[in-house]
């Protein structure tokens, strides 16, 4: 079979439906459409390849096991970047357990975590993200939405926005220092 390309928009809805129906290379293009944007959200908040790979798998398993649901989703983007937003809040929830963890091992041994300190973890590193975007000027969440959610590259953002190619790296990279100090600062994440 010779390898099949699939449009974004319109045709979309038809890769999502022979997805749903257990179309291999249909969800292999699907999966190529996807992961580079995705991949780029994760490895900015882990900072580890691996583990970037780890979720990324994670993620699209976690897909083609309800891939029945995908003909009917509004946004399949919105819907893929919720995935990876909750697999990187659960990422960071492990970290602060870790840490946690430590911390009472450290003051009392024999200490443990209690499993009900869960959700409550999970709420504040969703909203420590969530903050931490919402805390950039303008002009950075702009350029960082359209890196990370939109997956544009360097040259589309710069053109879209009228501003230079090196404006436009220089804003991504003060913002990622921005959220990751600010992660660092509110949640003891390095």
């Amino acid at each position: 079979m010779t390898e099949r390309q699939y449009m974004k928009g319109d045709n979309e809805l038809l890769l999502l439906q022979m997805v749903a129906s257990g179309d291999k290379l249909a969800f292999e293009q699907l999966y190529k459409q996807y992961e580079g944007g995705v991949e780029k959200y994760v490895f900015f908040i882990t900072r580890s390849k691996e583990v970037t790979e780890e979720i990324i798998q994670d993620i699209f398993v976690s897909i083609w096991k309800k891939k029945e649901q995908l003909p009917v989703l509004r946004s399949f983007r919105g819907y893929l970047y919720q995935i990876a937003r909750n697999r990187v809040i659960s990422y960071l929830r492990s970290i602060k357990t870790t840490y946690k963890i430590v911390e009472l091992d450290e003051r009392a041994p024999g200490g443990c975590q209690d499993d009900a300190d869960y959700p409550v973890l999970y709420k504040q590193y969703y909203k420590m993200v969530l903050d931490a975007i919402e805390t950039l000027p303008e002009r950075k969440k702009k350029i960082f939405s359209l890196s990370l959610e939109e997956d544009l590259t360097l040259d589309e953002i710069a053109q879209r926005l009228g501003i230079s190619k090196s404006t436009v790296k220089q804003h991504l990279y003060l913002a990622s220092a921005f959220i990751r100090e600010y992660l660092h600062k509110h949640g003891n994440v390095t």
